[in-house]
């Protein structure tokens, strides 16, 4: 587990996401680098995140940050469009 300063410094590594099929990892967050929708995500326990994050059917604007409490994290996010920056945990 990361600190704090360490994920928002992005020192705890990232990855781009810009495509429409299932990604897998392991993120505390992430940051819209292009205008995004994103029809699916699941936490730690394979449970939907959209709904608890107020995402199902909102589009994200670029430079919006998206993060889940401490101790969570996203271990799948699929894309409808747009681009984003995971952050690794």
């Amino acid at each position: 587990m990361s600190s704090a300063t360490e994920f928002m410094s992005g020192f705890t590594g990232s990855k781009v996401v810009s495509n429409t099929s299932a990604n897998t990892g392991r993120w505390q967050g992430f940051v819209v680098n292009a205008e995004a929708v994103v029809s699916a995500m699941l936490d730690q326990d394979d449970n939907s995140l959209m709904t608890a994050l107020g995402l199902s059917g909102v589009t994200l604007s670029a430079g919006t940050f998206i993060s889940v409490p401490n101790g969570m994290a996203i271990t799948s996010i699929t894309l409808s469009s747009g681009s984003v920056v995971m952050y690794n945990v």
